[in-house]
């Protein structure tokens, strides 16, 4: 089989919140013993399924059979190994493994003066994990991480090794791996189907992405009020003069004014030879020193205590989180500027939901009463701002940014982060998953959902799902990578 399984080895998600207990955990290092799994698996009648840091929050990477981690497959891979088309710029592509995580990738680039276009606020991902769900950044002109791929390698049934291509993709011929035999396919629907595929079609191998000059970021974080910025976002200047926008908000209103009140952070590229000073080289101060003095475990534990035995409290601790955000000016490279940092660190989960550029202002609005109206029942609460990024809409079919014509180009992905071990936690996000369905809301992935259930179909979310579904048909007749997650969803052989 070439990678020998641990057995009685337990998988746990990053916050504890998902968990297997597969018959087999491999960690295989090497293209040949991704094979060698597969056909070990089809032959004694296992699935498999491969995971990454664990980073998702949704039930999407359990497995019962064979669990295959995949941080061992991160080596930057050269790219000559790919017979490129004349007419493609080779200077913008950059080619590795799967399980690199995004920070190891960005150090990567930063070494060549390169860097990724657009990136999540958390770089612990694999980069494979980020972009077979579809991981996004901000920015209306920046679609998510998948907009990035030129070409990808995946392990299919049978440990078919498939190179998978745009019809007018970037290769001549097939990439060369050794001796091992790859199948180049340039066609736009098996193309669509496989890099946003949720680890249906197969384990992936390796990515080519389009990548750019390195660049620098400046980031500027302003306090606001939610009927303030709500009248910016509908006039829409403030998206288009942004490269990236972000509203924080806090869910619930404060004090006599009944006001929501918003952190808004703008980033826009900057020129290299910009001055700097510490200041400037650095996030709001305070928040900086809370960071470096206060260890994580403690902040959780006090932020948890609180939150657990005193909820009215919520609402304040989230608008002291805000005001210590505020900053006039942090200047870097880009993927320190994109990367959230500290905050990171907090043991947390989240729900994520996409929306239309024509529903999300009502589906705020309707959060607001939804917590309201829980707060107030039961006292259960958010236990942090709630974000709206805004994403360009994705032409990869099981994207939340699919654009089925409806979408108005962009859609504002609404995040819902809840401090883990909140009491009433994963039930307040069901509540509020439950009323975004009318607003168009598709969730993401790979956080908490319960897509699958109920009346929200995978056929009425998702334009293209029968295209998808034709595709993963043709490429997994056995269903070999198949869990409980997917047969929830109905995506079965």
């Amino acid at each position: 089989m070439g990678s020998l399984p641990k057995l009685k080895q337990i998988w746990k998600n990053c916050v504890n919140l998902q968990v297997a207990h597969p018959l087999g955990y491999f960690r295989p290092t090497t293209l040949h013993e991704v094979i060698g799994i597969v056909k070990d698996a089809e032959a004694k009648q296992y699935k498999v399924k491969a995971v990454g840091s664990g980073h998702s929050f949704s039930d999407i990477a359990l497995t019962r059979d064979y669990l295959v981690d995949t941080h061992g497959l991160n080596t930057i891979l050269p790219l000559n190994r790919l017979s490129l088309k004349p007419t493609t710029e080779k200077n913008s592509l950059f080619f590795t493994e799967c399980g690199i995580l995004i920070h190891e990738l960005n150090a990567a680039l930063d070494r060549e003066n390169k860097a990724l276009p657009n990136m999540g606020a958390y770089t612990g991902q694999t980069i494979i994990g980020a972009i077979s769900t579809s991981t996004h950044g901000s920015g209306i002109s920046l679609g998510p991480l998948a907009s990035l791929v030129e070409a990808i390698i995946i392990v299919g049934e049978r440990g078919e090794v498939f190179h998978i291509e745009r019809t007018n993709g970037i290769s001549a011929v097939p990439v060369w791996l050794g001796e091992v035999p790859v199948k180049l396919i340039q066609d736009d629907e098996v193309f669509l189907s496989s890099v946003v595929s949720i680890g249906c079609l197969g384990i992936v191998y390796a990515v080519v992405l389009n990548v750019c000059h390195s660049y620098l970021l400046k980031e500027v974080r302003t306090f606001s009020t939610w009927n303030k910025i709500k009248r910016e976002l509908e006039k829409g200047d403030i998206l288009k003069n942004n490269r990236h926008l972000e509203v924080l908000i806090n869910a619930y209103d404060v004090r006599e004014s009944k006001e929501h009140s918003c952190l808004v952070t703008a980033r826009n590229i900057c020129p290299p030879n910009v001055s700097t000073n510490w200041f400037r080289l650095h996030r709001a101060w305070l928040y900086t020193i809370i960071g470096w003095f206060i260890p994580d475990f403690v902040m959780d534990a006090v932020l948890r205590f609180f939150f657990n035995n005193f909820p009215k409290s919520t609402p304040a601790i989230v608008q002291i989180s805000l005001k210590t955000l505020r900053d006039a000016c942090y200047i870097d490279k880009s993927f320190k500027v994109l990367d959230l940092g500290k905050a990171n660190n907090i043991s947390a989960y989240s729900m994520e939901i996409a929306f239309p550029a024509t529903t999300y202002l009502a589906a705020v609005e309707a959060v607001f009463a939804v917590v309201k109206k829980i707060a107030k029942d039961g006292e259960q609460y958010i236990t942090s701002p709630f974000s709206l990024r805004f994403v360009k809409t994705s032409d990869h079919y099981l994207s939340m940014q699919y654009e089925d014509g409806t979408k108005g180009g962009f859609v504002c992905m609404i995040e819902f982060p809840i401090l883990n071990g909140t009491i009433g936690g994963e039930e307040m996000l069901a509540r509020i998953e439950e009323d975004m369905y009318k607003f168009g809301g598709i969730p993401h992935w790979g956080q908490l959902n319960h897509v699958g259930i109920g009346d929200e179909t995978l056929e009425k979310l998702y334009p293209k799902f029968s295209t998808w579904m034709k595709i993963y048909r043709e490429f997994c007749p056995n269903g070999t990578f198949q869990n409980d997650f997917t047969e929830r969803c109905r995506i079965v052989s």
